[in-house]
């Protein structure tokens, strides 16, 4: 699979906690700060409580900073400004709905940024269906870089305070991850960085990060005693982001190589094939314009298909989800098996299956007058 320059596309997989700098991503970043009228070396805050915290990043900006073995962001740390900004665009129980519009345009007019550290969705689990948080999202990452702004987009803390939103929580992830890579802006996995951190980083409201405070408080001490807490982890995972910046647009480092290829080619013969679960991937139904097939009980394409395989080692239940942009439409089916006749589900953009063992394709359908791109999702639930 190519992306819209004909470069092959960069997936954004989960496991490394930064996304890869790869050069079409290099290529990206630099087309937008391009034409960008604002300053290279500042950055704004783009979110809820957990980017209003003063434990987030504003120590950066004074001298109770111990970088522990981390010297090598001593430069970032100094180039940087925007640590201690008390922004117009973060604030205490915000959705991703509420950062668009005034907010964000009173933040880039007064600080004239071309970063933004973006994390949305915390609050919009359980409480904003996914379709409106994925559209919510999208414009908030379209808004900014329409500016000559480049989000660095975050991937939510996992959520202790109940079972329903522990649960939901990797799905928003999945669709934050699938628009990242969508837009090829820099993401950073919160989600993984505290997966192995004691009690996931958070306070004992299940919500919010905690903060090493030994006589003190001390969230940019990223010493090991500091990391076993979760907003001494978001300020090192935000550095080394902004460290990333720093040496891959501004200075030229040379690109990281990039991740192994989606395997497929999206067609019923050769399915991309999905490689692990939760999962998340983009493309577009126009290249396959003019297919026509009969899915049995699930009706016949009119449009572009684009056909995943997913096999199943055990009976899983799948949530499926497909955003289209705006003008365009997606249709989802599921199959089993190896004929086109055998459907399990069909539906528009959401389908919730019990999967048997073996193997399964999944077809992403874009109606003839409105194929065009997609995100997809596909994660297991309990």
């Amino acid at each position: 699979m190519q992306d819209d320059s004909g470069d092959p596309k960069t997936r954004y997989l989960v496991g490394p906690l930064h996304s890869p700098m790869t050069k079409s991503v290099i290529d990206r970043i630099a087309a937008v700060l391009a034409r960008s009228p604002h300053r290279r070396n500042v950055f704004a805050k783009v979110g809820d409580s957990h980017s209003v915290s003063p434990s987030f990043l504003a120590c950066f900006a004074g001298k109770d900073v111990d970088l522990g073995p981390f010297a090598e962001l001593e430069p970032s740390m100094a180039f940087f400004h925007g640590w201690s900004r008390e922004s117009e665009a973060a604030k205490v129980g915000w959705h991703a709905v509420q950062t668009l519009g005034p907010p964000l345009r009173a933040e880039i007019d007064a600080m004239r940024p071309a970063w933004a550290v973006l994390m949305l969705g915390t609050n919009d689990t359980r409480q904003t269906p996914p379709a409106e948080f994925e559209r919510y999202l999208v414009h908030n990452i379209d808004a900014l870089l329409a500016e000559g702004v480049v989000p660095i987009v975050s991937t939510i803390p996992p959520r202790g305070d109940s079972e329903l939103t522990t649960q939901l929580v990797p799905e928003m992830n999945a669709i934050i991850r699938a628009v990242a890579q969508s837009r090829k802006v820099p993401l950073v996995d919160l989600y993984g960085t505290l997966s192995p951190v004691p009690a996931h980083g958070l306070t004992p409201d299940g919500i919010h990060l905690d903060v090493l405070t030994t006589k003190g408080v001390h969230g940019c001490w990223l010493t090991e005693e500091g990391l076993h807490h979760g907003m001494n982890q978001r300020n090192l995972l935000t550095l080394a982001a902004l460290d990333r910046m720093r040496r891959f647009v501004l200075e030229g480092e040379p690109a990281e190589p990039p991740p192994p290829r989606l395997e497929g080619e999206g067609t019923w013969q050769r399915p991309y094939f999905v490689d692990a679960l939760p999962f998340a991937d983009e493309g577009d139904t126009k290249p396959f314009a003019g297919v026509a097939t009969s899915y049995g009980s699930c009706g016949d394409a009119d449009g572009g298909e684009v056909v995943y395989r997913v096999d199943l080692e055990v009976p899983t239940r799948l949530r499926i989800r497909a955003f289209a942009d705006d003008g365009a439409a997606v249709v989802l089916r599921f199959l089993d098996g190896e004929t086109p006749g055998t459907c399990v589900s069909q539906a528009d953009h959401a389908l919730e299956v019990t999967a048997s063992a073996g193997m399964h394709r999944i077809v992403v359908d874009g109606p003839r007058a409105k194929a065009g791109a997609f995100r997809l999702t596909v994660v297991s639930v309990p």
